[in-house]
């Protein structure tokens, strides 16, 4: 056998079992997914290294390749977050201040990243109208493409995307129902029931 003909047969070998995956997670070009609780239930928390990529209510996503369908991301299963990463995101997800958090939005695009770095400095308690987010990225006249990108926002309640309302004060729309929106809100004090 050649050298060449060698190569080949090499070549044509699987990897070995998580090489692949181990791989594009530690160069970033893939998230890890684990489920954990919350106080809205269970939901699947993605990430990469360098932060939160997704998360979704597990009602949404029943299951991990449910949830894989829908991630922005390719992405594998874990057992469960890193520690530092499982502490971080209950303590956003208990008190509501998702300030500071680790999050990566790398793949999204300048005006989505900027419409859900102004969407994350809404403090709990509070709303802000659409046309705030316009303004606050200097955009005045985008408050439809505001809507659009945070319609598309990979990680809500982390980026609290649910603390945008109408200009008229109505909820509005959520990804997960404007009951869940509302219900939010009534949670952090920021509407009376």
């Amino acid at each position: 056998m050649t050298l060449e003909e060698r190569l080949r047969e090499l070549a044509s070998d699987p990897p070995p079992p998580g090489l692949e995956s181990s791989t594009l997670v530690s160069v970033g070009a893939a998230d890890l997914v684990a489920r954990s609780d919350s106080p809205y239930g269970a939901v699947w928390i993605a990430w990469s290294t360098r932060g939160f990529t997704g998360l979704t209510p597990g009602f949404a996503a029943p299951t991990l390749e449910v949830f894989l369908a829908g991630h922005r991301r390719p992405a594998y299963g874990s057992d469960r977050l890193p520690r530092e990463l499982e502490e971080v995101a209950q303590r956003a997800l208990t008190t509501g201040d998702t300030v500071g958090l680790p999050i990566d939005l790398s793949g999204m695009g300048s005006f989505a990243r900027a419409v859900l770095g102004a969407c994350s400095s809404i403090p709990p308690g509070s709303v802000r109208p659409y046309g705030w987010i316009a303004e606050a990225i200097d955009k005045p006249g985008a408050v439809r493409a505001v809507g659009t990108a945070l319609a598309r926002n990979p990680i809500p309640l982390l980026i609290p995307c649910h603390r945008v309302v109408r200009s008229d004060g109505t909820v509005g729309e959520y990804a997960f129902g404007a009951d869940m929106k509302h219900d939010l809100l009534v949670r952090e004090g920021a509407l009376l029931t």
